[in-house]
């Protein structure tokens, strides 16, 4: 699998966009993996901006959060700030 470099901005948006998400529907971290079937470390990792998921991770997370997925990477693009409680 190749990879591309993603700045270390919008790995950070995305976490933020997704832990943000995550609380709001009132879900834990571990919730979240096990129904994107996903570790949950990893998917802890992710939040914390350790690590960009697969494509495929994150359109199974999005699905999970009620996200759409595209509309989630052109704000993440875009830095838009994650909607606050």
């Amino acid at each position: 699998m190749s990879s591309f470099p993603v700045p270390m901005q919008r790995i950070h948006s995305l976490a933020l966009w997704l832990r943000a998400t995550r609380i709001k529907a009132g879900l834990t971290q571990r919730q979240v993996a096990e129904a994107s079937d996903i570790f949950t470390g990893v998917y802890g990792r992710i939040e914390r901006a350790g690590m960009m998921p697969t494509v495929e991770s994150l359109q199974r997370i999005c699905g999970v959060l009620k996200l759409e997925y595209q509309s989630l990477v052109d704000r993440v693009k875009r830095g838009e700030e994650p909607p606050e409680d």
